[in-house]
Order: C-alpha cells, then structure tokens, then sequence
C-alpha cells in the first residue's frame, strides 16, 4: 500500500466517522480511556522511556475513588494534574462563596472552566451532599482495605543473539557475549490501601536476562521493593517506610521522581509539591530507601528523612576488597551479564535531608536541605565538558522555594546552592490575561558547576546544570469549543555538553489546536519544532557546530461511536535535517479501535500503524495502550508496519486477566536491533500476560 493510498483512506475514513458521529447520541466517556489519553498527552513530548507508574497510580485512585468537589482542597485536586492554578483557586472560591455543589455542571458557571475541562476531568470527581468520615480507624482499615496481587509476564518471541547458543570456550573467552538468564521479564506485585490513609506493598521483578532462582540471584527476582505509608493522624501527616519518594520545592534539589516538563498542559509549568510518598514502580535507582515523616502543627509543615540504600557503580579500585573508589553511578537497572553483576550494589549511599514550609492562605515558603554520602569515592576520568560534574564522596544542597498569589498573577520559583558554590535559580508566572487566555513563563538558569544528585527541575536537558532558559506559554479560549495552546522555549548552555564540543543554543515551539464539537469526537492538529547547535564531524577532523532542526506535524481524531465503540486515528510526519547534510522524512498513520463486549465482560484494542522514515532521527514516538501499570511508547523508524492487539477479560468480580500481542515488521531489514539484543530477522514479536487478583 503506497503512502498516498494510506493518506487518501486515513482522511475518508475521517470523514466518515465525522459523519456518522453526528447522528449517534452522546455517551459519557470512557473513564479509562481518559486516563491513557492524560498520560499520552505528558508523554508526547518526551523520547524518553518514563516511568508513569506514580501518576497512573493517584489518577487511577481517583477513578475508583472520586473526589467530592464539596469537600476538597487544593492539595487533592493537584494530584490529578490535570487542573492548572487559576482552575484550582477558582473552584475553591467558587463553592466556599456560593456553597455546595448542586450538579457536577455547575462547574460550568465556575471561572476558568471550559466544557472540554469539564469532560476531562468528570472520571475523577463527584459532587456529594454527606461528608465522608475521614477519620482513622484501624478496625475499618482491617475490614474495607482494598488488597491487590499482580503477577506478570513478558518476552520477545523471535530468538535474540544474547539467549544464542555458545560453546563453554568461547563464553570462557568472552563472558559478557551471552546473557546470564532466561529472555522473559517477571513482575509481581501485592499492594493494599484503606482509602488515602494506609497504603503498603511490595514489588518484586526480574528483567530480560537476568538470573531467576538461580546464579546470582538465589532468593529469586533481582529487584525487590517495599513500602508503608499511612496518612493523617493527629498532627501527623504522613509516615513512610521502606521505600518512598521526596518531591519538594521546584525540584532544584530533590524530585525523586518522573517530572513534568514541556507538555501540551502549558500552564502546569509549576510543580505540585508532594512531600513524602509511598515508592512501589521499578525504577531501582530514583528512590529513597528507609523513613521519613511530616508534622503538620498550624501554618508549619516540617518533613524529616533518612535513607540508606546500595547502589551500582562502576568499580575502579580496591583495597583490600574494600572498594576505594568508581568511575560512575549505573542506572539501567540491569543486571544480565557478568559486568553488570559486578557494577551491581558496588557502592552505600547514605541520605539526610528535610524540609520545613509555611503555608499561608495567599502564599507559602520552604527551605529544602540535604546531604548525601557514599562510601567510596566518585573519581571520574575528567573531560572538558565533565570537569564541573560531582565527583567525591560526600555533597549537600540547600534551597528556598516560594509560591504567592497577587489577583489573576501566581508567582513561584525555587533557589539552590551545592557545597561547591555552584547556583541554580528556577521562577515562573501564571497570569491569566483575559477570561479566554492565561500565560506562563519560566527562567531557569543553572551554573555549570551546580551539582544536585536527586534534582529533576523544569529543564531542556537531563541534569539541572550548565543551563539558562525563558519559557512562554500560553492558553487560548477563543471560541466554544476550539483551544490553542502554545509555547516557546529559549535555551543556552554556557559549557561543552557531551557530543557538543562548544558553548551551545536552541530553541523550540509548540502549537496544538483542539476542536471538540461533541462529547463523542475530539481532533487535534499539532505542530513541533526544535532547532539547537550540535558538533559535526568534518573531513579535517576539527568538531564545528552545525545546525540541526526536527519538525513534527500531527493530526489525531478521537470518537466514541458508542458504548462499546471507540477510535483513535492519528498520521503525523516528521523532517530532520543537519546543515551541510541531507534531510531525512517520515510519516506514521495508525489505527486504533477500542470495542468493549456486553454479553461477556471482555474489552479489547488493537492498532494497525503503517511508517516509513528515511533515518532513525526522524523516527516518530507513539504511545500504546497496554497491560495496567505497563507503558509503552516505541519509536516508528524505517520502513514497516505495526501491529498489536490488547485484552482484558474479568474472570469474576476479584480476577481480570490481560493479554497483549504485538508484532513489528521491516520491508527494509534483515537485522533488528544490535549488539546482544540483535535479531537476524526483520520480525520482532512480543506477548505480555498479567493476572490481577484483588480482594
């Protein structure tokens, strides 16, 4: 099927479903779907592989337990996410001025509120008269707590060159040529909460090639998790134990956690502090590991922590089987082969850290401090664009961090200082210009010698240093139905970077425009570019920077038929170029259905995507509906198609299965992937099950 053909049929087919849509009656959307919609729009913006397993798991809370507009506060709808500041304050305003809620679309009268905010944000909230007993019980907490066990199995089907068979002298010679364990990945997890207030699990998973009950791993699964977290009592807000996660301030410092950057929600720029958390994902390198607690007494919230944990290293030198020092912290997570083995809990890390903030109805402070030691050095083989980096055994952060509200204007920001001297700043501004547009802007500037281990800021590149930035965006209401957001983001970087052999710049912009003319079909058209100096490699072997620039366009339907018929279709394409090189094009279409049974409790998706790139730079991400508490966003490039079918079947009230096959094929390939992941092929096939047991 050539290109035109698929384009011809994506746009007719469209027309057709716009057609048809108007004549079917509306349905209230498809909570689920919703909440994949909301994480799909975070992860759009991003080619890295993020785990969203925290924020599917305070959006997925919600859904089972909405919250009562009635009775909330700004803390419980920041969890979602969804709502910005002015949304927030305005609803607040609005129920403690006019009294409770009569009807959900009530929220129609509230300032800010457009009727597309309001179906996004319907899965997750309730208007209800009676007030819940917040109070804690442990006799209901043994009676109503919710328990789960998830139990979970993944593997590539096609034979990759890892799991290859070797003869005993040539893995003698070269041990890291094969993994270690078998190809499938192993999850389990058991968690249980009572409400908000108790919440505690544990979380055990073996990656691909790693050992099982066996070698290395004798007790079983390579990663083990646990946690308690109970909320609320007395002056007691929160107590973790085991391991959490520490969020705080603008996240200069400490952001233990996936962070929210450039998103089409451009005016959530602010983070949402959360303080202490329960930690159950996979992740086995962004979390605290031991116990931490905040008092609340008045106006004043004081947090407290201690983590002690192994960590992987790569291992330079010993002394007497004492390690002395490493070249660099791992973070993969896997251990699959004999070196990754030997890197793995190499090195102790030892945190201490607190928090103490003030909350006042129209602004707060907070002073975030930490340190942390390890016990062997950090001693890296020093480059130009490394030579700022952390390296020593021991470092400590201090910051201040602020939020205020003056009218239709919100400030926040955060300042931080490390043991060395280095400096960050981080302050932003919502201004709502008119009752149809809001604004945003952020400066970021981070010191090339500013160095924070656990900070995860707002940011163009990985680590919060050698950085400055101003960020616009924006938010326009213009008429019913329609929105147009956007933004602009100017960055520098006043040192090398790695790959970039000089003082570097870029920028990128953004521009969405919805269209929602019923609660049963929403589009959107989408355009992304970025342009920034990299180093390019000359015949006369001197790096010179060149400039690189890659273009996205997007168009994407969604429509809900009816109660048991959704789509989703999407054509984006894609153009990078290099100077003093050729450009390179792509383009992916898919095709997504969602069809829900009524005589059997079944529900299935599959997709059907098609995608031709002329290089791996302008390959085109797309995020996949899968399994509960799996992600999947892989990168279309080359020339092939994509397949996968997902289902869900609830074997009683307490059992529901998945099962997911997916199939990638390439027209121009004989070999997929390399190294020990390579597949002499041009077929990669995978098959995920889980089994949910909840009780």
């Amino acid at each position: 099927m050539g290109s035109r053909s698929i384009i011809v049929y994506f746009f007719v087919f469209n027309l057709i479903l716009i057609l048809s849509n108007k004549v079917i009656a509306q349905q209230d959307p498809v909570a689920k779907q919703t909440l994949e919609d909301l994480i799909e729009d975070i992860a759009s913006n991003t080619d890295e592989e993020l785990d969203y397993t925290s924020l599917y798991d305070d959006l997925n809370y919600f859904l089972n337990n909405p919250i009562n507009l009635n009775a909330t506060k700004q803390e419980e709808l920041e969890k979602l996410q969804i709502l910005n500041d002015f949304q927030i304050k305005s609803l607040l305003d609005y129920v403690y001025t006019n009294g409770k809620m009569l009807s959900i679309y009530e929220l129609q009268l509230v300032y800010g509120f457009s009727m597309n905010d309001i179906l996004l944000i319907l899965p997750f909230v309730t208007i209800s008269e009676t007030k819940t007993d917040d109070s804690f019980k442990i006799k209901y907490a043994l009676k109503y707590g919710n328990n789960q066990i998830f139990l979970r199995g993944q593997e590539v089907l096609e034979e990759q060159v890892g799991y290859s068979t070797i003869s005993d002298s040539a893995l003698l010679a070269s041990p890291n040529s094969r993994y270690l364990g078998s190809s499938y990945k192993v999850y389990t997890k058991y968690k249980y909460n009572y409400k908000d207030k108790i919440y505690w699990g544990i979380t055990a998973e073996k990656d691909p090639g790693e050992e099982f009950f066996s070698g290395n791993n004798q007790n079983g699964f390579d990663y083990y998790s646990a946690h308690l977290q109970v909320n609320d009592v007395g002056i007691i807000k929160t107590i973790t134990l085991g391991d959490f996660q520490a969020k705080f301030g603008q996240g200069l410092l400490l952001w233990s956690d996936m962070a929210l950057g450039k998103t089409p929600y451009v005016l959530n720029v602010r983070k949402k502090n959360q303080g202490l958390k329960k930690y159950s994902s996979t992740n086995e390198n962004v979390f605290m590991r031991g116990a931490g607690t905040t008092i609340s007494i008045k106006n004043f919230n004081v947090s407290a922590f201690y983590s002690k944990k192994k960590i992987d290293a790569n291992i330079q030198d010993s002394i007497n089987n004492e390690i002395a020092n490493v070249s660099s912290f791992q973070n993969s997570g896997y251990h699959s082969i004999p070196s990754e083995v030997a890197d793995k809990d190499a090195i102790e890390e030892q945190i201490i850290g607190g928090n103490i903030t003030f909350n006042h109805s129209w602004f707060k402070i907070g002073i975030t401090g930490l340190t942390y030691t390890y016990d062997a050095e950090l001693l890296k083989d020093t480059t130009p664009e490394n030579q700022f980096d952390f390296q020593g055994d021991q470092n400590s952060n201090i910051s201040i961090d602020y939020q205020f509200s003056l009218m239709n204007l919100n400030f926040f920001g955060e300042e931080a200082i490390s043991k060395n001297g280095g400096k960050a700043f981080l302050n932003g501004m919502l201004v709502r210009l008119a009752p149809q547009i809001s604004m945003s802007v952020v400066h970021r500037l981070y010191q090339r010698n500013f160095q924070s281990n656990y900070g995860n800021a707002f940011a163009e590149s990985s680590g919060n240093s050698n950085e400055s930035g101003l960020y616009f965006g924006i938010e326009i209401h213009p008429i019913k139905n329609w929105k147009v957001t956007a933004y602009y983001d100017n960055y520098e970087f006043d040192w090398l970077k790695f790959g970039i052999d000089a003082p570097s710049s870029g920028y990128d912009w953004f521009v969405q425009t919805d269209f929602a003319p019923t609660r049963n079909l929403s589009m959107y058209l989408r355009l992304k570019n970025e342009e920034k100096l990299v180093s390019q490699n000359i015949e006369s072997g001197i790096d010179q920077l060149a400039d690189q620039r890659l273009f996205k366009i997007r168009f994407h339907l969604n429509s809900k038929i009816n109660d048991q018929l959704s789509l989703k279709n999407r054509i984006e394409a894609s153009s990078f170029s290099e100077e003093n090189e050729s450009s390179s094009y792509g383009y992916m279409v898919y095709q997504d259905i969602f069809y829900n049974l009524k005589k059997i409790p079944l529900s299935l998706n599959m997709r059907f995507a098609v995608f031709d790139t002329d290089s791996y730079e302008s390959r085109i991400y797309a995020y996949e509906s899968d399994i509960l508490y799996a992600f999947s966003i892989p990168a279309y490039y080359s020339k092939g198609t994509r397949t996968y079918f997902n289902l869900k079947y609830s074997l009683t009230n307490f059992i529901d299965i998945w099962l997911k096959y997916s199939q990638t094929y390439y027209s121009d390939k004989d070999v997929i992937s390399s190294g020990l992941n390579r597949i002499n092929g041009n077929i990669k096939s995978e098959i995920k099950a889980q089994v949910r047991i909840k009780f």
